[in-house]
């Protein structure tokens, strides 16, 4: 694995990055002018939690594609919607992978501006909430409220913009420093 996050100029990759406080992970997440999540099912997975796994990345990830194995191609293709792009991953007998791109991804265009939110940690919202002029009294309630906040107040395309650029800059990443 990658580690818990890799910094590169623009990009910041994540290895497995939380969704919705955690509910699901996205196994790699490559986040710079979108949020674009890689999905990967090797021989030995199962599908069986790829339909929950569909529907939390489309509540976030701009992009999106599967790497999966030969074995689990086409009971897949049927699993995901049109934005998702397919990439199959062969491993041959020396131990060399070649991946094929069977599918391009497209742009999602319903994520929800709620759960895209819950990428912050609650300072983050309380401080793009600060620079927005919200009074302090208000920046005191449950972190569900401030997320409400931040999505009733922004825009989706400027909310999405403020997550990226903050999860960019976050110094930590689950108690432990990014990787630069």
């Amino acid at each position: 694995m990658l580690g818990p996050a890799i910094r590169c100029a623009d990009t910041l990759v994540i290895d497995e990055l939380g969704l919705d406080h955690g509910a699901c992970r996205v196994d790699i997440a490559v986040i710079n002018g979108h949020i674009r999540g890689l999905e990967i099912k090797a021989e030995a997975d199962t599908l069986t939690r790829l339909p929950a796994q569909v529907a939390a990345y489309g509540e976030v990830v701009d992009k999106a594609s599967l790497i999966v194995a030969d074995r689990h191609l086409e009971a897949a293709r049927d699993l995901l919607p049109d934005w998702w792009g397919v990439v199959v991953a062969t491993r041959f007998a020396n131990g060399e992978v070649a991946l094929r791109r069977m599918r391009e991804e497209h742009i999602n265009r319903s994520t929800d501006p709620v759960t895209l939110a819950r990428l912050l940690w609650r300072p983050e919202a309380v401080q793009i909430l600060r620079e927005l002029d919200y009074p302090e009294r208000s920046l005191r309630g449950p972190r569900e409220e401030l997320y409400q906040l931040l999505a009733k107040a922004m825009s989706r395309r400027l909310l999405s913009a403020r997550v990226r650029h903050t999860l960019k800059i976050r110094a930590m990443w689950r108690d432990r420093p990014a990787l630069q």
